[in-house]
Order: C-alpha cells, then structure tokens, then sequence
C-alpha cells in the first residue's frame, strides 16, 4: 500500500505512550493507519473499567468505521508505546479508495475482519459465563507469558490479575474470587513454589459452571 512522500508528511501524527488517540463516543472524523508502535482498542465495561478488545501493531488500520459509518466511536484508541499514524479525513480515504487498489483490498480484508470478529464476541457473550471468560483469558495468558514446566505453566496470580483487569474487562474483586473458585474444585492448582502462582493445563472448551 504505497502512499506518497507529501501526504505522509502532512498527516502523519505522532502520540506519546499511554496518549488517548480518541475516545469512545466522540465524534469521529478521520481514520488511521500505524506506522509505528502498538495501539489498545478499549471497551468500557463500567464507570472506572474497560475492556481491551484488540491489539493493533505496525500496518493495521482502525477507527475507519467513523468515517463509513457516520456515527460517534463505538470505543477508544490507546497508544501503548510512542506511536506514529497516518491519519486520514473523508476526502483523503475516498480519494485513496479510488486510486490506490493496494488500499482498497486492504480495507475489504478489514472490514470482513472485522464482521467475523464482532460475530465471534457475540457469540462468546451469549455462550459464556465470566468463570468461562476468565479461564479462556487464563489459558492464553499461561500460552503467552506462563512459565511452562512438564505438570503445566506456571502464572503468577498478581500480573495474571492485572492482566485479566485490563483485558476481560473483570474487576479485581471478581478476578480473585473467580480464581478461588477454580482452586477450590482443582481446575487449577497452586504452584509448588507457593501461593502466589498458579499451575494449569492449558485446556480448551472446559465449561464451567456458575
């Protein structure tokens, strides 16, 4: 997707880690493209919490629906590291959607991702308790930052916790007994270094009950 060396550099913007790109609600009239950095798609979930419904990194696009749809921001845009767009108002996407076929397809694949994924969240919430929310969260925490040992990976209950309250959108209160619940009925098991990590198998499609 090839944009030339004028447009980059008359919309291009950069934004500090932890800056605020939009928020949800507000009005939006332009979309972005990363050129740099990691950006967080939030969700609020209540008055002081929120829910990370994706990570975006170098080349992918959002907030496009404001412009296709008109309507305000359905969530908000963090910058997790120092991130630099490229930030496209209506007659700059129109006119690339009309030159560019790079650009173009590109938007397809987005949006069809985009459909797909939205498909997939309702479908986890109608068929999913928050026991079942917070165990697949657990499962690919312990993929991703578990320490893997021949009974399992083992996951420290305090950065899980946090972990879960950033990106399940759960307060601590419910993460904790959440995870007490799962000791209780040997889903999970303390680690043998002690009670501040947790040893799982990493199983999908365990359902829980409330």
């Amino acid at each position: 997707m090839k944009i030339d060396k004028s447009t980059f550099e008359q919309h291009v913007r950069f934004f500090d880690q932890g800056a605020v790109i939009f928020r949800e609600n507000d009005e939006g009239t332009d979309m972005y493209i990363i050129i740099q950095g990691v950006v967080e798609i939030r969700k609020s979930t209540g008055s002081s919490s929120s829910k990370v419904l994706t990570t975006l990194q170098k080349g992918d696009m959002f907030g496009e629906m404001a412009i296709i749809e008109k309507q305000p921001r359905s969530a908000s845009a963090v910058a997790v590291q120092p991130t630099r767009v490229l930030m496209l108002n209506d007659k700059l996407y129109d006119n690339m959607i009309g030159t560019n076929p790079d650009f173009a397809r590109k938007m397809n694949k987005v949006l069809s991702e985009r459909i797909r994924r939205a498909d997939a969240i309702i479908q986890t919430i109608l068929t999913t308790n928050r026991q079942n929310q917070l165990w697949t969260g657990l499962v690919q925490y312990a993929k991703e930052k578990g320490v893997s040992t021949f009974k399992g990976s083992r996951v420290s209950i305090a950065e899980f916790t946090s972990w879960a309250v950033a990106h399940l959108g759960l307060v601590e209160k419910d993460v904790q007994s959440i995870l007490a619940q799962l000791l209780k009925r040997g889903v999970v098991a303390y680690s043998a270094r002690g009670k501040e990590e947790i040893l799982i198998e990493p199983k999908e499609g365990v359902i829980l009950p409330d």
